[in-house]
């Protein structure tokens, strides 16, 4: 638990050690989202923390046959023997066989969206999912698919907040949606890798995902005159510009209060990447002049993600960079402008980079 508010790994947690009073032999339980952008299910929540066969783990749905007909369905399956016959081939199947689980139960999510994920259990015991285990494991069911209801919801509550503000006030968004969904993307690469180094869990990593789009929200306070100029800012103007990272914390914090979302899951980690994603490992940045590790990880991560984006994309005053060139440049600046580690992190299996960019390609060239 921290800061007194309990997150959905200890809710998940608690869960589970309800369940074990009834059924001992469920020994795991595990929630799945679905990333429509990607076509991916990626790992979410797990029970026991310590001890997950598929922890930080992700694969596109069409991949996992069975799972896919779980989700076409719209039906819960029961394996009541866990063989590789039963599974198939890939690699998620051959890690809880060898995690030692013998049945599983999984129920796929909906809400009024569509498709969310998965809730598995899983059993240490052949046939362990009687009808009767089932009908009693459905209330558990019920409740862990409100809890990804409801957190989920709430990140829909603060972005529509967030879209009214932009709506009713003169800011023009200067980023394209193929902007924001790659720098999301390298923030999630990123913050999956460093998650286990700082005991961060999955949950933690597709927040700073979901949030990742808001770090320049502050720039709906900058005057258009400033915001769109084609031409280099003046001083004045440039400290008007840099005044975007405080006011986007406090447009978030008056929507949070204003929303009652004070208890959202990680919403520290969105005032930390709206105020300190302009600050520098050295401490030459803005607006606090922070230094190393003083920077939130969150807001270290942005910074790394938003300008390798900025780099390789085509703007109105630029080419876009080659990505050697824009590598480069983020070694170059490994212990002055960013966290060294973070971009080792970032910088491994450069085919995922290019899986991103690929992926989410340039809508238009008027991007900042």
């Amino acid at each position: 638990m921290r800061d007194g508010i309990e997150t959905l790994n200890d809710s998940l947690s608690r869960l589970h050690r309800d369940v074990c009073e009834y059924f001992p032999f469920v020994v795991r339980i595990a929630v799945a989202l679905y990333d429509a952008e990607t076509g991916e299910i990626k790992t979410f929540l797990h029970s026991p923390l310590d001890a997950s066969p598929l922890k930080d783990y992700r694969v596109p749905l069409a991949k996992a046959r069975w799972l896919d007909e779980v989700r076409r369905s719209g039906r819960a399956r029961v394996i009541g023997n866990l063989e590789a016959a039963n599974l198939g081939e890939q690699e998620h199947s051959a890690r809880i066989l060898a995690a030692g689980y013998r049945a599983s139960y999984t129920v796929p999510v909906f809400d009024d969206r569509g498709f969310l994920g998965f809730v598995f259990f899983d059993a240490d015991a052949v046939d362990a999912f009687t009808p009767r285990v089932i009908r009693q494991l459905d209330l558990f069911v019920r409740i862990i698919s409100l809890m990804i209801v409801n957190a989920l919801r709430s990140v829909d509550v603060l972005f529509g907040g967030l879209r009214l503000l932009r709506e009713i006030s003169v800011f023009r968004d200067v980023e394209t949606g193929s902007h924001l969904s790659r720098m999301s993307y390298y923030s999630e690469r990123i913050a999956r890798r460093i998650a286990p180094e700082i005991a961060r869990d999955e949950s933690w990593v597709e927040y700073v995902r979901l949030f990742a789009p808001l770090h320049d929200i502050g720039k709906i306070a900058i005057p258009d005159s400033i915001l769109l100029k084609p031409g280099p800012l003046t001083q004045s103007e440039y400290a008007t510009m840099k005044g975007h990272a405080a006011k986007g914390e406090e447009i978030l914090a008056s929507l949070i209060h204003d929303l009652s979302l004070e208890k959202m899951q990680h919403i520290e980690s969105l005032r930390h990447i709206a105020r300190h994603h302009h600050e520098r490992w050295d401490g030459a940045g803005y607006p606090d002049r922070l230094r190393g590790a003083e920077i939130p990880v969150e807001a270290r991560i942005i910074r790394i993600a938003d300008v390798f984006d900025a780099l390789t994309s085509k703007r109105c005053y630029k080419a876009a960079w080659p990505v050697s060139n824009s590598i480069a440049y983020l070694r170059q600046g490994m212990g002055t402008e960013f966290d060294p580690r973070l971009v080792e992190l970032f910088l491994e299996e450069p085919a995922g980079i290019a899986d991103i960019i690929g992926r989410f390609t340039e809508e238009s060239s008027e991007a900042a």
